[in-house]
C-alpha cells in the first residue's frame, strides 16, 4: 500500500525523527510512504488545497498558523485526510480539542517510536475500513436534502426539527413505520451538522446475529474468539467524530442493551479481547418501528436505555397520513428513474 504523508512542525529535527520512525515501520506493515514536509500550519493548508494526503502528522504550536486552525482548513479541503496531532503533555487539552474538530488521534512529544507506530498502524487500518465502507455504500452530499420529500404540515415539522438538530450534538431517536425514511432523516441530520466531516456509519441491529453484535459494535482483537483471524474495528470506533446510526434498535437483545447503555453513558468501550478502553466522540442516532413503551412494560427494552436514546425524538408520519405528498413523491421517483436509465420518464 502506498501512502502520502505530510509532516508538519517548525522544528526540522522533529520532522526528521518522525520520518525516520515511519520509514522503519514500512517493511513491517507492508506499506510505502511518500513524504513531504511543512514548517507551519499555513504551509500545510496550502499543500492540501490541490493535493490529497493520506496522513498528516502535525504539531500544535507553530508560527504563522497553529495546528488547530490548520486542522479546520485541512478538513474543509478534504475530510478524508487522517490527521494525527503532536503535542506536549502540558497541552493535552489541545489534543482533545483537535480530536473533537476531526483529528484522528494524537501523540505526545517527545514522540515515542512505539507509540507513533501503533497510532499510524491504527489509522491505516481505519482508513482501509473507511474505503471499504465508502465503496460498498457511497454517500453523496448533493443527494441528501433532495431525498426527503414532503410539503405536508407534519413533514414541515420534521424538517424544522432536522434543522434544529443539525446545530446541536445530541442523541436522537427516530420513530416511524417501515418505509417512512428514518435513515434518510438520520443522514440529513449528519450531513448538515458539524459532524459531516466524519463518517455516517449505519448498523441494522435486527440483521446481525446475536453472537456477532458485540463485535460489530465494539470490534475485537485478533484471536479474541474462535474465527477472529484478524483485528476488527467496530462501528463505534469507525464513527468517531461522525455519526453512528443504530437502526432497528428495538431488536437489540437485553444483554447487548446493557453494553450499549454503558458505551453511550461513558463515551468509551472495550473491544472484545482487548484490555484498552477506546473513547468515542460519535453522535448517536437510533431508529425503530417498534413500540418501545410496550417493550419496556414487558421488560424487553431497558427503561434507562430508552431515556438515554430518547433525548430528542422525531416521529415520521406514514404516507397514508400525508396523501398530499404522493404526487410530489411520484415526480421525484420519475426524475430519479429518468436519471438512472438515461431516458425521459414522464408518466406513471
Amino acid at each position: 500500500m502506498k501512502l502520502k504523508a505530510l509532516i508538519v512542525d517548525d522544528e526540522a529535527e522533529l520532522r526528521r525523527s518522525v520520518i525516520s520512525i515511519l520509514q522503519n515501520m514500512q517493511a513491517a506493515e507492508n506499506i510505502s510512504f511518500e513524504f513531504a514536509e511543512a514548517t507551519n500550519g499555513l504551509e500545510a493548508v496550502e499543500k492540501t488545497k490541490n493535493e490529497f494526503w493520506d496522513l498528516i502528522l502535525m504539531d500544535v504550536k507553530m508560527p504563522e498558523m497553529d495546528g488547530l486552525t490548520a486542522l479546520q482548513h485541512i478538513k474543509e479541503n478534504d475530510p478524508r485526510t487522517f490527521v494525527v496531532i503532536m503535542t506536549a503533555h502540558s497541552n493535552l487539552n489541545d489534543a482533545i480539542i483537535a480530536i473533537k474538530d476531526g483529528a484522528y488521534d494524537y501523540v505526545e512529544k517527545p514522540v515515542s517510536a512505539d507509540k507513533l507506530h501503533a497510532i499510524v498502524k491504527k489509522s491505516i487500518e481505519a482508513k482501509k475500513m473507511v474505503q471499504d465502507l465508502t465503496a460498498s455504500n457511497p454517500i453523496f452530499d448533493d443527494d441528501i436534502d433532495s431525498e426527503i420529500v414532503g410539503n405536508n404540515l407534519k413533514m414541515k415539522e420534521v424538517f424544522n426539527l432536522i434543522y434544529k438538530l443539525c446545530k446541536v450534538d445530541t442523541t436522537v431517536l427516530i420513530r416511524g413505520e417501515n418505509g417512512t425514511g428514518k435513515e434518510l432523516v438520520a443522514k440529513a441530520i449528519h450531513f448538515n451538522s458539524q459532524k459531516k466531516a466524519g463518517l455516517f456509519v449505519a448498523i441494522n441491529c435486527g440483521a446481525i446475529p446475536e453472537n456477532l453484535m458485540e463485535s460489530e459494535l465494539f470490534g475485537h482483537e485478533k484471536g479474541a474468539f474462535t474465527g477472529a483471524i484478524e483485528r476488527k474495528i467496530g462501528k463505534f470506533q469507525l464513527a468517531n467524530n461522525g455519526t453512528l446510526f443504530l437502526d432497528e434498535i428495538g431488536e437489540l437483545k437485553p444483554e447487548m442493551q446493557v453494553k450499549l447503555l454503558r458505551a453511550l453513558q461513558e463515551k468509551k468501550f472495550t473491544p472484545i479481547g482487548s484490555k484498552r478502553e477506546v473513547k468515542t466522540n460519535a453522535r448517536n442516532i437510533a431508529a425503530t418501528n417498534r413500540n418501545l413503551e410496550k417493550m419496556m412494560e414487558d421488560q424487553d427494552f431497558r427503561e434507562d436505555l430508552f431515556y438515554r436514546l430518547n433525548v430528542m425524538p422525531i416521529f415520521l408520519p406514514p404516507l397514508r397520513e400525508r396523501p398530499d405528498d404522493i404526487i410530489e413523491l411520484a415526480h421525484r421517483f420519475m426524475e430519479k428513474f429518468s436519471k438512472s436509465h438515461k431516458k425521459i420518464i414522464d408518466t406513471v
